[in-house]
């Protein structure tokens, strides 16, 4: 397929695994998993599947070694982290409070793309950040939630929540920064990582308990394969379009949920996902207006 430009088939690619990712939350709800043994199962599942398409690419198996040398290794701990951080946020402090944090992802993207690529922040970019995470603060913010955390709980959530954004940020930068870099390698052995932490607060007697069809849906189909599209899609476009489309899974993740375990979402929850759409498809078109004129 021919493109009109590089940055219109990353965003198309980077949207294409946007869409792959948002039925995670639904599988993971259907395995009925502890967070630790979700972590263990789709962390190897997921490092498994993207080794081998690592090895099974030319271009990638020739760099293969990239992976272990400093920035190769930089990028698969900065992945594991960003995982780490949001699974302890998610354990320990307010869901919404979690994703109203990572909502702040492509403000971190951005202004890591301007210090470590030298790319010029967008004034159309800060306003979409802004207004996208407006519309996630609306469908994520339930007071009578949000402050129901354990005590103590909202600052380390917020730190988690933080670190999460800033992980997604500098990783899909770096992956932008150095295209040589098996970019599947990089995440799979990310994943991997995370599968031994996950290992490691583990109950082994709970190891099988669950639904293992639900889980191997999540990490050996859906993680796979939109991380695989996500990471790509940095050779072409912008780490911050990238981190934009990623908002997409907090918006169509309870919609799953909704269609197969009727899980109504409320006219608030609906109302602020108008609003990450709306801003996204504005932003998008106004981007593909200015690369027309550019021509």
């Amino acid at each position: 397929m021919k493109f009109k430009s590089e940055n219109t088939k990353g965003i198309l690619i980077a949207f294409l695994g946007a869409l792959l990712l948002t039925p995670d939350t639904l599988f993971m709800r259907l395995s009925e998993m502890d967070v630790w043994t979700m972590l263990f199962w789709r962390g190897f599942q997921m490092g498994a599947i993207l080794i081998l398409m690592t090895l099974s690419i030319k271009e990638y198996r020739e760099n293969f070694f990239l992976i272990f040398k400093k920035t190769g290794t930089l990028i698969v701990l900065i992945q594991a982290a960003g995982s780490v951080f949001f699974t302890l946020g998610i354990v320990n402090s307010s869901v919404a409070l979690i994703l109203f944090c990572i909502a702040t992802g492509p403000l971190f993207a951005a202004f890591f793309s301007l210090i470590i690529l030298k790319e010029k922040l967008k004034r159309s970019t800060i306003y979409a950040s802004i207004f996208c995470l407006i519309g996630i603060i609306i469908v994520v913010t339930d007071p009578s939630k949000v402050l129901n955390a354990p005590d103590g709980s909202i600052v380390f959530g917020t730190v988690c929540g933080l670190f999460t954004a800033i992980s997604l940020g500098l990783y899909f930068v770096l992956l932008r920064a150095n295209p040589k870099i098996p970019a599947f390698g990089t995440t799979g052995f990310g994943a991997i990582i995370t599968g031994f932490i996950g290992l490691l607060f583990i109950d082994l007697e709970q190891i099988l308990v669950g639904n293992f069809l639900a889980i191997s849906i999540s990490g050996l189909i859906i993680l796979p394969l939109s991380f695989a599209a996500l990471a790509y899609a940095t050779r072409y476009t912008y780490a911050s379009n990238i981190s934009l489309l990623m908002l997409l899974e907090t918006i169509f993740g309870p919609i799953w949920v909704w269609i197969f375990l009727k899980e109504t979402p409320n006219a608030q929850m609906l109302f602020g996902g108008i609003i990450v759409i709306m801003t996204l498809t504005i932003y998008f078109i106004v981007l593909r207006a200015g690369e027309k004129k550019l021509k």
